[in-house]
């Protein structure tokens, strides 16, 4: 098919995949011409990555190297006409959860958030671990599909007079007062 590219990358399953990931994204959807949804595709695949670290790969930055593992994730980037897929293979078998965090917590909202932001998202499972995926849509819109702002006719429009205006000096002081402060 013409219209369908991908791309993918292997990692070492560490927190270190994550702002690699981000570049390997950026980098191959700046390649296919697809920035408008850039800052989508950057916070889907980094949720998408963190998870998939968390669940098989090495999360404490001060592990020695006998600690570590050789477990990898891989992160797929699938390019059609109208849309993106970003899929995260890792080795675990758990499927993935929407939790739904507190207000104090720190992390839980990120497949909530992808929720928000994909067309569509899910996972399936493999004998070798699950692939999580998300589907973005590539807008294809341009400055004439913006909303037009309609001006009433001539006839309604308000007149502006000198009464109109409020002359009212203490406003003013208030208003340069707040401005000062930034």
């Amino acid at each position: 098919m013409p219209g369908v590219r991908y791309r993918q990358l292997t990692l070492a399953a560490l927190l270190t995949a994550v702002p690699c990931s981000r570049v390997f994204t950026k980098s191959t959807l700046t390649e296919w011409g697809m920035a408008s949804i850039l800052d989508d595709a950057l916070l889907v695949v980094s949720e998408l990555v963190t998870n998939a670290v968390r669940a098989t790969g090495i999360t404490d930055p001060e592990a020695q190297w006998p600690e570590r593992t050789n477990s990898s994730i891989t992160i797929r980037l699938v390019g059609l006409d109208n849309c993106i897929i970003i899929e995260v293979w890792d080795a675990s078998l758990e499927e993935p959860r929407v939790k739904h965090a507190e207000i104090d917590d720190e992390s839980g909202r990120g497949l909530e958030l992808i929720g928000h932001i994909a067309r569509d998202w899910g996972s399936y499972l493999l004998r070798s671990g699950k692939v999580v995926w998300a589907e973005l849509s590539i807008s294809a819109m341009s400055a004439s599909d913006l909303p037009r702002r309609r001006l009433p006719p001539p006839s309604e429009q308000p007149t502006v007079t000198e009464e109109t205006h409020i002359h009212d000096p203490e406003l003013l002081k208030r208003v340069l007062g707040g401005l000062q402060r930034l």
